[in-house]
């Protein structure tokens, strides 16, 4: 049950928390009582009293408590009695960036994440580590205010649950916040590309659907990797760097090396291995990057979609939606081809399938997709948001083909002219912390 309270200031007391009788009554409070106050991670003991003068969701709060707790008061706040503590919230912490200025450059966008306020409720903190006291466990950030739409400077305790936004958080970090607030932080970890595909190659449900990778210790493991797969694709080992090449053995002497960022290539031979060892030295430095053979090789059709998968409010993975550019595989005058959504339909006309076929087919590779995200909170992640890329040829071969965890672009959804679905997928995220959060 939702307790939405109307919270006044109470000048006249200290110390003490008023509530209606009816609202005190959902809570299981009868008669005058102490209870610790809680707001975030900071706590405040306190009298609760009972008081019919008070509208129906009103709950009157004394100076100290709102000051010492650095309670908002605009915000739409619900409470919820958790033991012997009376928790106002939820107080939920979107950690964006480690410098405070980076991210005051990005509160316009982050807006996108309240614009269904009236849904999520309570006090939401955008914050950078540079700005965080970890001695009085205080964080100087931005406050969405409802009332005004804006986002509001202020001083705060820690937040009840954290959404990881930003890979320049430490292990460290998330140790600390762990140590005071608990295992409420999402998306707090940071995995290479290398990490990924060992703990998916480990996996029963979804080693097959993965293609064959190394990593790249020296130019000779490259050389060889290149003689079992002419077509090969060398990525950045930093799963946020998007930066890959094709590598392209034409035959026993020649190479191409493509750029995949702007499809610039560059033609190369090579009279031996030595030489070919030469040309990979200079685009790949060793222990960097992986090697993975090439699905969409050239004269095979191949599809790639991307699925957005979010924990819901319950806690379970939900795919919200996929997209894809259709047919990448055909060369449209140069220019690739436009985000769509990815509908059923779309499989049937690829695979040339039934609508029985196809049907088993979409949801089969929505399965992959929810399978892949549980594998990865195998390693002790706390996961629950990503997207999952996969890639289908012409024969129906299924390939997981990428694995985005670090606050993946869901504007993708906006791309593909579904602004409604773009805002469902923020909304879901904040309704995973309001959970953490303990609401």
């Amino acid at each position: 049950m939702e307790n939405v309270i109307l919270l006044s200031r109470n000048t006249s007391n200290r110390g003490i928390l008023t509530l209606h009788p009816k609202l005190a009554e959902s809570m299981g409070i009868t008669q005058i009582t102490a209870r610790k106050i809680r707001f975030g991670a900071k706590t405040y003991q306190s009298i609760v009293d009972i008081s019919d003068e008070l509208p129906l969701n009103g709950a009157s709060l004394s100076e100290d408590i709102l000051d010492m707790l650095n309670i908002p008061q605009h915000c739409s706040l619900e409470i919820k009695q958790n033991g012997n503590e009376l928790q106002i919230g939820p107080f939920i912490g979107l950690l964006a960036g480690y410098y405070q200025s980076s991210i005051k450059k990005n509160l316009d966008h982050l807006r996108d994440y309240v614009l269904l306020y009236r849904e999520i409720k309570g006090a939401i903190l955008v914050f950078s580590l540079d700005h965080v006291d970890k001695v009085n466990q205080l964080v100087t950030g931005y406050l969405y205010n409802p009332r005004t739409k804006q986002w509001e400077e202020g001083t705060y305790p820690y937040p009840a649950s954290i959404f990881v936004m930003t890979s320049s958080v430490s292990s460290a970090w998330i140790q600390h916040f762990k140590s005071i607030i608990g295992n409420v932080i999402f998306n707090d970890f940071f995995l290479n590309r290398w990490s990924i595909h060992k703990k998916l190659a480990s996996s029963i449900g979804v080693k097959c659907y993965l293609p064959d990778t190394n990593l790249y210790g020296s130019p000779q493991d490259l050389y060889y990797f290149l003689k079992k797969f002419p077509n090969l694709t060398v990525k950045p080992l930093n799963s946020a760097n998007r930066h890959a090449y094709r590598v392209l053995l034409k035959d026993t002497n020649s190479l191409v090396i493509t750029n995949l960022s702007n499809m610039e290539s560059k033609n190369y031979r090579f009279s031996n291995r030595d030489q070919a060892y030469s040309i990979f030295s200079k685009y790949f430095k060793e222990g960097e990057n992986i090697i993975q053979e090439s699905i969409d090789v050239t004269g095979y059709r191949t599809i790639t979609v991307r699925f957005v998968t979010v924990k819901n409010y319950s806690g379970e993975w939900q795919v919200m939606g996929s997209f894809t550019r259709g047919d990448q595989s055909i060369k449209n005058d140069g220019r690739l081809l436009p985000i769509v959504k990815f509908e059923k339909e779309m499989v049937k006309e690829f695979l040339h399938q039934s609508d029985l076929h196809a049907s088993l087919t979409y949801e089969e590779l929505n399965h992959i997709a929810v399978d892949t995200v549980n594998e990865l909170e195998g390693m002790g992640v706390h996961l629950a948001n990503a997207a999952v890329d996969i890639t289908v040829g012409e024969l129906g071969d299924i390939w997981i083909s990428e694995i985005d965890h670090c606050n993946p672009a869901h504007d993708i959804a906006l791309v593909a002219g579904d602004p409604d679905l773009y805002y469902e997928i923020l909304k879901t995220n904040m309704l995973y912390g309001k959970k953490l959060a303990g609401f």
